[in-house]
């Protein structure tokens, strides 16, 4: 099969390697399309070297995580699924007896590992991690599956109410996402980003209001909004220093500030922990999702609640996935999807 090898960083070969064997409990499966992730172009990149594999032959598939396919093999013990079966998996795969999964949080378990090699022809997967995509959700959609997941995730931990002010910060993929879930759920959704293409489709998808902080000051509009409280949360969709400060000083009393998105190069941030004290607010992470996000982020998608489709703007082969990488460094349109 074709599949992409890393041999270091930024020394990425599409290659023919053998396809992977299954055991009894395992599922091969033909990867139809699979999205670009931000960590996989750290992982090219060799932000993360070495993270999840060696370099070399071992490196088929690399990070990739989400993906969409069809069932071509089972092992003799599946009963679940068969030939055919349009899939999705749960990448995921906590130890299931640490402190952390017994306290409901296994996407933070030390010992998890993560189902990747998705930049390939097949993937094999444990049956147990796979879920099925109903019918009336196409390939492209279920692989933004694990993207909105981490989206469910956020918004669980964020628990906003109806009627409550959400300021997204950064109208990427994973912006727009948020703002589809957050308005979901009743809030004011506003959403700020330095790219008015980015806003123009936030706009559509439903935004009560966008704010391009290089046409106006981010802090002064949103007070402007909320007859000057500031946001009941603070979803800091990027991983950068400016964003991340900025979110402290639009908060309002008993807000929430949600750092959403990681930040590489690591940085640090200078905020007054008096904005903290004085307004009782609360800071927190958002990292992956538990197993029931993956399960909601597919019936959000049957059920038509969440709109992808204006999210993908390249769709590229498996030859191509080194420039998709770039595409996505460079910030130009939003999701890319690789067809091996």
């Amino acid at each position: 099969m074709r599949a992409a090898v890393l041999y270091g960083p930024e020394d990425l070969r599409i290659e023919d390697v053998p396809i992977p064997s299954i055991a009894d409990d395992e599922v091969l499966v033909r990867v139809n399309v699979i999205g670009i992730c931000p960590s996989d172009v750290r992982i090219y990149k060799g932000i993360y070297a070495k993270k999840y594999f060696p370099y070399g032959k071992e490196s088929y598939g690399l990070s990739g995580h989400e993906w969409s396919g069809e069932v071509v093999r089972v092992g003799k013990n599946v009963r679940d699924f068969s030939p055919g079966d349009r899939v999705i998996a749960e990448i995921l795969v906590p130890c299931g007896v640490c402190r952390l999964c017994k306290k409901g949080m296994p996407n933070l378990c030390l010992k998890k590992k993560e189902l990747l090699r998705g930049y390939a022809e097949y993937v094999a997967i444990p049956h147990r991690n796979l879920l099925k995509i109903p019918d009336n959700v196409e390939f492209e959609e279920a692989a933004l599956s694990e993207p909105i997941s981490v989206c469910l995730h956020a918004n669980d931990l964020a628990s906003p109410k109806p009627g409550d002010v959400v300021l997204i910060i950064g109208a990427g993929p994973m912006g727009l996402l948020n703002l589809q879930i957050f308005k979901s759920s009743g809030a004011m959704a506003i959403i700020s980003d330095f790219l008015e293409s980015r806003l123009e489709v936030a706009r559509d998808l439903g935004a009560d209001e966008v704010i391009n902080p290089a046409k106006e000051s981010v802090e002064e509009r949103l007070r402007e909004l909320t007859n000057g409280y500031g946001a009941d949360i603070v979803i800091v969709s990027v991983g950068n220093k400016a964003a991340i400060e900025e979110a402290f000083k639009v908060v309002g009393p008993g807000g929430k500030v949600i750092l959403f998105g990681a930040s590489y190069p690591p940085t640090t941030i200078e905020i007054d922990p008096n904005v903290i004290h004085y307004k009782e607010v609360t800071v927190m992470g958002c990292t992956d999702h538990l197993p029931i996000h993956t399960e909601n982020a597919l019936k959000l998608l049957s059920r038509k609640m969440i709109n992808v489709k204006k999210l993908i703007t390249h769709v590229l082969p498996l030859e191509k996935l080194e420039e998709g990488f770039k595409l996505v460094e460079n910030l130009v349109g939003l999701k890319k999807l690789i067809k091996p």
